[in-house]
């Protein structure tokens, strides 16, 4: 059986010691119970294109563009930490260059990995070729701020349904749900999971009430193996009589201020790393203790620290764990979230916690009974080592049973945007009476985003083409659609294709298929959709309309004169007078327009407004150009457009106008209005007729 194992490995922004570390530990400990695996190189969500041997170029980009956009004063506080960054990583060139190389050459010395690099969103549609998947390991589950679950690391990813998964040692951090989708979300991933296993107490005892699939509490995976196997690569260090401190994430205030007075006390001196990038460290303002700062260490090196080291002060999770495994001196401070308080409470030495207020000096922490945590970690080794080949080999040479994962993916909504298709102008037409945003890009282009989103259950329907584009007719609609930062064309045999890939000339794939306006969405079998773009097809030529002129006014007094041998004159029901031409009109803005045809005694016409038809919704023509949306029982808004004797028909801007209709106007005489007065004031009282 084929295993890929996916983790967080090489690609952590701050190059965390441990990341590629516990993959190299699980990797190894497999394959030294025969089990064959290779570990799948995975950009986290988060990842983006960040450079991680020259993070300032990265974060250059970054602010550079936002005091480009203007967005410097906009969101300050992104700015000051972005410029902070920028800076700080500045300082550090050359320092990342070497820590940088020295990750990399850990990686290539000793993984056993896949040459492509692989994301949430490539395996959607690609499958990197195994039998059985294992996620593996430290804070994978949580719900990334600004991004969200990690598909990848829940093994959720459709090109890996209907596969073996396991997980191991997962931890879910302290980045939680939001609500109860997210929560919904987060208990659907891990109870498609074959195998479950965590490394967090808490974590385990949440998951057995809420899912169906037992749930095991494991090591993780560095303490699989006897200290012994780190001796062989690890690097000692030059210095004797020293103090190791690595801080992560937090600012780590106390951590720092006990370890200098420890380092005093015992006159050490203090070994400082971390994974935040500052130059020169934060103890550069004790000058009465010695340091050491080499952010350029190296994963050998970390550990040859830590071994050797007269004590270790950490807030670090991993930190922590060789430092048991070492059997060394450990003070711990303080850190968000529950996994260093577990692993110390699993091996019970919580007692090697202290506070800022601790004073470890005059009272010092109880010391380890390192007797006591071999016993308990050579028993938890047994367990989560039975609990992993179990699971594998349980696996091996057995079916799996298939599912159907397409009820969760119809769930997803999505905006679409509707793409006029070409770098000429064009008109927004009949979408300006769609609510929702029109955008027109540099590229020429002119984008209609309406408000509604999309449903992927294969019955939401296109909108028909509400662009206008001189002397050109829609032909249909093109669709790509977008899954994280990859766009993909929808294809005529109903597959798909990335579109930095795609060629007319390669006969490798299907033609793209062409919707017809209105016709359905395709029910797309993927997740994460983040929208759909309909990029307007267009064939020259012209649309052609009926044009009707009507009177405008229902009075039986309506005269009219027209060449009834040009067109028809018929009455509707509403007894509205119409004159139907039987030439049709052309929609290229030169057609001439009847003059006024109409008359009625004691009116003057005022001249015409237009409406007209297209795929069977009717619009006024305004005053600046546009069309409105005719609404029965909305009061009408706006100025319409008045076209006078002589006039032309204008272009419309619509893609399928089938009728245009020119309703004439009336205004009333000075002697009419008079009439219609008297009219009023000598009508008799309703129910008084016939007195």
């Amino acid at each position: 059986m084929k295993i890929g194992i996916i983790s967080i490995n090489m690609f952590s922004k701050g190059l965390n010691f441990a990341c590629p570390l516990h993959n190299f530990a699980f990797q190894q400990f497999l394959l030294k119970n025969k089990i064959d695996n290779t570990i799948i190189s995975y950009t986290p969500v988060y990842f983006n294109d960040f450079n991680l041997r020259h993070p300032y170029e990265y974060y250059k980009k970054i602010c550079d563009n936002m005091e480009k956009n203007g967005k410097k004063e906009l969101d300050p506080d992104n700015w000051q930490r972005f410029t902070e960054l920028r800076d700080e990583y500045q300082a550090l060139y050359n320092e990342r260059e070497r820590r940088y190389d020295k990750f990399q050459n850990f990686i290539d010395t000793n993984y056993i990995k896949t040459d492509k690099i692989y994301d949430a969103d490539l395996l959607e549609v690609e499958d990197p070729g195994f039998d059985c998947y294992i996620c593996c390991t430290d804070v994978i589950w949580k719900k990334e701020p600004g991004f969200g679950f990690d598909r990848g690391f829940f093994l959720a990813c459709s090109s890996l349904e209907n596969k073996w998964k396991i997980s191991y040692a997962a931890s879910r951090g302290v980045y939680h749900s939001e609500n109860e989708e997210d929560e919904k979300t987060f208990l659907h991933y891990i109870d498609d999971i074959d195998a479950v296993s965590v490394r967090e107490k808490f974590l385990a005892e949440y998951l057995r009430k809420n899912i169906s699939q037992d749930v095991t509490e494991v090591l993780d995976p560095v303490l699989l193996h006897e200290k012994e196997f780190y001796y062989d690569f690890m690097k000692k260090p030059e210095e004797e009589h020293y103090l190791f401190l690595y801080y992560v994430q937090e600012k780590a205030e106390a951590t720092i201020e006990q370890a200098v007075k420890y380092a005093r006390a015992h006159n050490l001196k203090i070994v400082e790393i971390t994974d935040r990038p500052i130059k020169g460290g934060r103890l550069q303002q004790y000058t009465d203790v010695e340091v050491i700062y080499n952010y350029d260490m190296g994963i050998e090196e970390w550990l040859g620290y830590i071994r050797y080291a007269d004590a270790v002060f950490t807030n670090s999770f991993h930190c922590c764990c060789f430092s048991i495994l070492f059997e060394k001196e450990l003070f711990v401070g303080f850190r968000m979230g529950d996994k260093v308080t577990h692993v110390l409470e699993m091996f019970d030495m919580l007692e090697r916690k202290f506070e800022r207020e601790s004073d470890l000096i005059n009272n010092p922490l109880p010391k380890t009974d390192y007797e006591k945590v071999k016993k308990i970690m050579a028993e938890k080794r047994k367990e989560s080592s039975e609990f992993i080949l179990n699971a594998i080999h349980a696996m091996e040479n057995k079916e799996k049973q298939k599912k159907d994962y397409g009820w969760w993916k119809r769930r997803q909504t999505y905006p679409i945007h509707y793409n006029s298709g070409v770098k000429d102008e064009v008109k927004v037409g009949t979408f300006a009476s769609v609510p929702g945003e029109t955008r027109r890009f540099s590229s020429g282009s002119t984008e209609f985003t309406p408000e509604r989103y999309a449903e992927n259950d294969g019955m939401f329907k296109l909108l028909f083409n509400g662009f206008g584009y001189h002397n050109h007719v829609p032909a249909g609609w093109r669709i790509r659609f977008r899954i994280g930062k990859r766009w993909y064309w929808y294809l005529e045999d109903h597959t798909y294709v990335e579109r930095t890939e795609y060629s007319e000339n390669n006969e490798k794939y299907s033609p793209l298929k062409i919707f017809r306006e209105g016709e359905r969405i395709p029910f797309i079998p993927l997740n994460g959709i983040k929208g759909i773009v309909a990029e307007a097809i267009w064939e020259e030529g012209m649309n052609s309309f009926d044009v009707v002129y009507n009177g405008g006014r229902k009075s039986r007094k309506l005269q009219y004169q027209f060449d009834e041998s040009k067109g028809t004159v018929f009455t509707r029901n509403d007894l509205s007078v119409e004159y139907r031409m039987s030439e049709a009109g052309i929609n290229d803005g030169t057609s001439e327009l009847l003059n006024e045809h109409y008359s009625i005694p004691h009116y003057k016409c005022l001249g015409r407004k237009m409406r007209i038809k297209d795929n069977d919704k009717w619009y006024w023509y305004m005053a600046d150009g546009s069309l409105k949306l005719i609404e029965p029982g909305t009061p009408e808004t706006g100025e319409r457009y008045i076209f006078k004797e002589e006039s032309k028909i204008p272009y419309i801007p619509a893609g399928n106008v089938s009728v245009v209709v020119f309703e004439s106007i009336w205004q009333p005489s000075v002697s009419a209005k008079c009439w219609h007065k008297v009219k009023k004031l000598v009508r008799p009282a309703k129910g008084k007729e016939n007195e």
